[in-house]
């Protein structure tokens, strides 16, 4: 295999852990910490209203990369543009998927595009999975009901401010 079809791969592999998973047998999301969200943790029952995404205005973050796997899922982007930064790129992308899923067309990941996209999280043998046009994203959530994050070798929390993921960093 060649070196970039390796960071392909290896890519495509994170993307598809980005949002985490239900452990199996797990009952569904369990009740979570007072404030839980605002410590920079993305808590699963706060997507909808997860922080704003926008050109010019949204810092490099692991939030970032949870839309553009989002996109990726659904076919809008390669793997490769799993970035954490809120580029041209993806706000260009984040028209395209609005548009085709009845938004208004801005670019911006607010309430109502971070809610079509959590409607589109359901259980699979065990698992919740985002289900996405073109990939599965399976999620797990952290015993307060926080998404973590497969990355480098372990599951870890899934920052809303800040980059912890191996490949953005």
């Amino acid at each position: 295999m060649t070196v970039r079809g390796a960071r392909a791969l290896r890519r495509a592999a994170l993307s598809v852990v980005l949002l985490g998973a239900v452990c199996a047998g797990a009952g569904g999301p369990r009740a979570h910490r007072p404030g839980a969200g605002l410590d920079g943790v993305l808590v699963a029952a706060d997507l909808p209203a997860a922080r704003q995404l926008a050109l010019g205005s949204t810092p490099p973050s692991d939030l970032v990369a949870l839309w553009q796997s989002v996109l990726w899922a659904d076919g809008y982007t390669a793997a490769s543009a799993v970035t954490c930064a809120y580029d041209r790129a993806t706000a260009g992308a984040t028209r395209i998927w609005q548009n085709n899923h009845h938004l208004s067309p801005d670019g911006i990941v607010g309430p109502a595009t971070w809610g079509v996209a959590a409607e589109r999280i359901v259980p699979a043998r065990g698992w919740m999975v985002y289900m996405g046009e073109r990939h599965g994203l399976p999620l797990r959530l952290d015993a307060d009901g926080a998404y973590e994050v497969y990355d480098g070798g372990r599951f870890h929390t899934l920052r809303t401010d800040g980059v912890t993921l191996a490949q953005c960093r």
